[in-house]
């Protein structure tokens, strides 16, 4: 049997409550999905050579690509490029983790819109009926001039938002601007985290491009088991001598937090024996996935690091060291050394590297 650490066990009254979540600081995870949401509503307007920059103009069979025209014959042009960034795109899962999924994928992106507009209503509107009202309002609208800004790459935005009215619009354009704006808010609004689950290809596909080396989100266990609420000030378990757990110890502390109706309830403990963990389910509450990182990695995860932000407010709240939370892989929380080139690493390398020099060729 491996040793454990042996904890005190009493009987006390629960804990306060942890003070308050510190301020949040403002940091690039919030900036990075306002600049692209911004970027893809202004790109359509902007210009190169007195013509739109970025235009399919499937009609006029060319695509205008900042000052590059690509016309029927040069299609193998338009494929190559596909294939460097789909290329790139497993090169950045192999190095980076679900980056991708977390920080730039439409339906991150969106959904994170719809929410922070469902949030505001909330807290800024006393009536729920009110709230629910204007709630749909924005999503509806956000989604109509999404649906437009789509179209506006494949039809001259200018032309598209200057018709005034949808009837001046070709039926083509009326169609897709509704399908698009359907998409957009029934994604964003309602089905949000089951795409990424039930109908996102890529999801299937990312586990198969990471391994040990890749970054992912992870929980310090060693560190942050068992788990409770304490009163403040009472120093994380360096501070207070009693150090990390063993990783058998502490991944039994995890599981059977997790899973209270196959392993009992958890014993109650010392608050000087407890972990840095205070259970207060912040992290739980700002996963756009609804996951709890505790419970081990999870496939379904999207590394978009909203949880270690969480955390990291918790642990300044409690006056403990940030990272209980936090973006690492598989080898370094095993203290192992990283290893940069892997046999996935060099082959989506190589990959791209003869499809850019195919296409300089």
């Amino acid at each position: 049997m491996p040793r454990r650490l042996h904890l005190h066990l009493i009987d006390s009254t629960p804990p306060p409550s942890p003070p308050p979540v510190s301020p949040p600081r403002l940091r690039w995870r919030a900036l990075l999905p306002a600049a692209l949401l911004a970027g893809f509503y202004l790109l359509p307007w902007l210009r190169w050579n007195d013509r739109q920059a970025l235009l399919f103009d499937l009609p006029g069979r060319r695509f205008d690509l900042f000052g590059l025209t690509l016309w029927p014959q040069d299609l193998g042009v338009l494929l190559g490029l596909i294939a460097v960034l789909a290329t790139s795109l497993v090169l950045l899962t192999n190095l980076g983790g679900r980056v991708w999924c977390g920080y730039a994928c439409p339906q991150t992106l969106w959904s994170g819109l719809f929410r922070r507009i469902e949030r505001g209503c909330q807290r800024h509107l006393r009536s729920r009926r009110l709230a629910a009202t204007v709630k749909h309002v924005a999503w509806a609208a956000v989604a109509l001039w999404t649906g437009i800004t789509f179209v506006g790459f494949f039809s001259p935005i200018d032309q598209l938002v200057t018709g005034l009215w949808p009837l001046a619009w070709s039926g083509w354009e009326i169609f897709w601007v509704l399908f698009y704006a359907l998409a957009t808010w029934g994604n964003a609004g309602f089905l949000r985290e089951q795409v990424c689950i039930d109908l996102c290809p890529y999801a299937r596909v990312a586990p198969l491009l990471s391994d040990a080396d890749t970054p992912q989100i992870c929980y310090d266990a060693r560190r942050a088991e068992p788990r409770g609420a304490r009163a403040p000030g009472q120093g994380g378990v360096e501070e207070r001598g009693r150090g990390l757990l063993d990783p058998v110890s502490a991944s039994d502390y995890a599981f059977r937090a997790a899973h209270p109706a196959l392993a009992g309830p958890m014993p109650r403990f010392a608050d000087d024996r407890l972990g840095d963990c205070v259970d207060c389910g912040a992290c739980v509450d700002v996963c756009p996935m609804q996951l709890d990182v505790r419970n081990a990695p999870l496939p379904d995860c999207i590394a978009c690091g909203a949880c270690v932000d969480a955390c990291d407010a918790q642990m300044r709240a409690q006056g403990f060291p940030e990272g209980l939370v936090k973006v690492a892989s598989e080898n370094a929380m095993r203290q192992q050394p990283q290893r940069w080139l892997r046999p996935r690493t060099l082959a989506a390398l190589a990959t791209l590297m003869v499809l850019l020099a195919v296409g300089l060729l």
